[in-house]
């Protein structure tokens, strides 16, 4: 049975570290997808780029003088924009070689002019309203020579020279014209290109918003599933651990019983009885390795108690734990230099202890106590003990513990806080064995009764996130009663009598508070006290 439970666990174990590695695999063979090239780039580069229209207009239905005239631009690249802009068609082979040889002889503006005069120009400058500027004074001239019939062949070269003049004469305003075309219209295509690239920076920015937000939810999922799996998997070897020790602990019950000699059999019933509690210290065992944390834990929560072992120390080394459980006490006390020795009635835990090296007895904490000298001990503890006892035993614990400390000596006892209402109307519940809970006043007065200076410690409050939202008293209250400590220690501290023969007896003292007491109690707590 133990070697199938064993491959059972182990089984179960080794399946969920192959998941979690699994996953572990699966996130580390994510193709890592290469972002695309950012479009604003491209639109930046191109703000470096010369216009690669340069015989674009800045405003086609409103063409300056120098923008038609175009000292920039070639014969052949003038002649065609020309045609674009007044007839809105490309130049036919006739007109094309006319013009481009009338263009040396005449200039520029000539051709201007005699190109506004075409019937189709004028056709297509109504339909799209285009306005040339001084249309009428370019044309003017022309328009007079073809009257003349045959003489015009004689003024022609006359007039080609006056064109040639007044293009001359208009250069330097068409060149400069030009130019602040050409800019106005560079900086217009800039703009609209800057105009493009904010845009898409912005939506760039967005996209990796966007894109940051939705690989932030998923590394929260992973690392949730992540800690589930962890959870899982400490749940699982606590559980495995604690199920094992159990099932030692059966095993060697129910070896020990069979190994008794035949000789002197015990009667059945007594047997049973035996096996029984073996049984239940084996499950208590288990109990606690399930319920009240590893022992790292409860090594963390016991170094708090630190400002009492240095007080202890100061008067000696003798240590007792009433109650030992696994353990966890005596090794902070070994290795802070006690002479300690621990107590318990569970079988399971003895040997848990002993296995760990510690001293220990299975025996009655009072009656270990009673046997000690008086003024012989530095510490006496007990974790978690107080609530399992019947009052009468518990007096008795505290009182013993009074005689056998020496002067100056500490007295250790915690249990669960029912100010906490969660703890005193369930979590106490959790332990079958616990009788009822102790109140720190009911605890403050018994010890100081007993004869001790008393500090009341409290630990273990909810975490925050198990709070109701909220500062005001009402809610402050609220919060204090559901999530404030869920345990709390009682200190008490064996007074230095400065005179042996005036100091009373204990049962003669009356309960006295000391400036360390910092336990709270209500005017309602105290009637009931």
């Amino acid at each position: 049975m133990t070697h199938s439970l064993d491959e059972h666990t182990n089984d179960d174990l080794d399946s969920l570290i192959g998941r979690l590695q699994a996953v572990a695999r699966q996130l580390d063979d994510t193709p890592q997808v290469e972002p695309p090239p950012f479009a604003y780039r491209r639109l930046l580069n191109s703000l470096g780029e010369p216009r690669e229209n340069a015989q674009a207009l800045r405003d086609a239905r409103h063409p300056e003088l120098a923008e038609l005239v175009a000292p920039g631009l070639d014969d052949p690249r003038f002649l065609t924009r020309a045609y674009h802009v007044l007839m809105g068609r490309t130049p036919d082979d006739e007109g094309w070689n006319a013009y481009l040889a009338e263009l040396p002889r005449a200039g520029r503006l000539y051709v201007l002019g005699d190109m506004l005069r075409a019937e189709e120009t004028r056709t297509h400058l109504e339909r799209n309203a285009i306005d040339v500027p001084r249309r009428r004074r370019l044309t003017a001239p022309l328009n007079g020579l073809y009257k003349l019939g045959p003489a015009a062949r004689l003024v022609r070269p006359v007039m080609r020279l006056a064109y040639r003049l007044v293009a001359i004469a208009g250069r330097p305003g068409w060149r400069q014209g030009e130019r602040l075309a050409r800019l106005e219209t560079d900086n217009a295509r800039r703009d609209g290109l800057l105009r493009d690239v904010l845009l898409e920076i912005d939506g760039e920015l967005q996209r990796q918003n966007e894109g940051l937000e939705r690989l932030k939810r998923e590394n929260d999922a992973r690392r949730e599933e992540s800690e589930q799996h962890q959870a899982a998997l400490d749940a699982w070897r606590q559980q495995s651990a604690g199920l094992w020790s159990a099932l030692q602990h059966h095993r060697r019950a129910v070896e020990r019983l069979y190994a008794e000699p035949e000789t002197a059999p015990a009667p059945s019933a007594e047997r049973a009885e035996t096996l029984d509690q073996a049984l239940v210290d084996a499950y208590y065992l288990a109990f606690e390795d399930a319920c009240r944390g590893s022992e790292a834990e409860i090594r963390d929560h016991l170094l708090a108690y630190q400002p009492q072992l240095d007080r202890a120390a100061q008067c000696g080394t003798r240590a007792l734990d009433v109650g030992c459980g696994r353990g966890e006490w005596l090794r902070l006390l070994d290795e802070q230099g006690f002479d300690a020795h621990g107590v318990d009635l569970n079988i399971a835990m003895i040997e848990h202890c002993r296995a760990a090296g510690f001293t220990v007895s299975h025996d009655d904490a009072v009656n270990v106590l009673r046997q000690q000298p008086d003024d012989s001990h530095a510490l006496v503890s007990a974790f978690h003990i107080a609530e399992h006892l019947p009052f009468e035993v518990l007096y008795r614990l505290v009182d013993e513990a009074h005689r056998a400390l020496a002067p100056g000596g500490v007295l250790i006892l915690e249990t669960p806080n029912p100010e906490n209402l969660l703890v005193g109307s369930h979590t106490f519940y959790h332990d079958p064995t616990h009788l009822n809970p102790l109140t720190p006043t009911a605890m403050s007065f018994l010890l100081r009764y007993c004869g001790f200076d008393v500090e009341v410690r409290r630990f273990n409050p909810y975490p925050e996130s198990a709070k109701v939202p909220g500062d005001d008293p009402l809610t402050e209250r609220v919060n204090g009663h559901l999530c404030g400590p869920q345990d709390f220690a009682v200190v008490g501290i064996k007074a230095v009598a400065t005179d042996a023969s005036s100091t009373p007896p204990a049962e003669e003292q009356s309960p006295r508070a000391t400036e360390e007491d910092d336990t709270h109690v209500s005017p309602a707590q105290e009637d009931n006290a």
